[in-house]
């Protein structure tokens, strides 16, 4: 068992545990605050993350199951891979997802979303965001205040 000594002032206090499971704002998951590294591990966990009976998420691994915390979404969108007239997402876990241009929107804190097929919204992370935002324009008459241009379409960026 480790003892912490009591806080002195002007020494800066530990950052909060988060207790079980979780998945962070850079889609990272975590057990008591720290990221899972193992990829076999990973992949399991990402491949049991389901929603939880009354709202939620939780990991199912064969018989057993535990809840994940999530602020939002657990889907991050890590990069994207550009392709002639379409747009892949790179989410956290490995999986990789067409762009469906209509569903990109901004929201009310400045982040990017988008639904993905299986009709959950993804998150990006500020890598993927910044990749994203280098393909958009300004529209002032957007909903969103931008807009993204591909070989012969452009589509309005929504707003949350």
């Amino acid at each position: 068992m480790v003892h912490l000594s009591p806080q002195r002032p002007g020494r800066n206090k530990l950052p909060p545990v988060i207790p079980g499971l979780s998945i962070d704002d850079e889609g990272r998951f975590l057990v008591h605050g720290e990221p899972v590294t193992h990829a076999r591990t990973l992949e399991a966990l990402w491949r049991g993350l389901e929603p939880g009976e009354g709202g939620g998420w939780i990991v199912r691994v064969g018989r057993e199951s535990a809840p994940v915390a999530v602020a939002g979404t657990p889907y991050v969108v890590l990069g994207i891979a550009e392709s002639p007239g379409a747009i892949a997402l790179l989410l956290a876990g490995g999986s990789r997802e067409p762009l469906v241009p209509e569903t990109l929107r901004v929201g009310q804190d400045g982040l990017l979303r988008a639904t993905l097929a299986s009709g959950h919204p993804a998150r990006f992370c500020r890598a993927a965001q910044i990749a994203l935002g280098m393909l958009l324009s300004e529209d002032s008459t957007a909903p969103g205040g931008f807009r993204l241009s591909l070989p012969g379409k452009s589509w309005p960026l929504g707003a949350e």
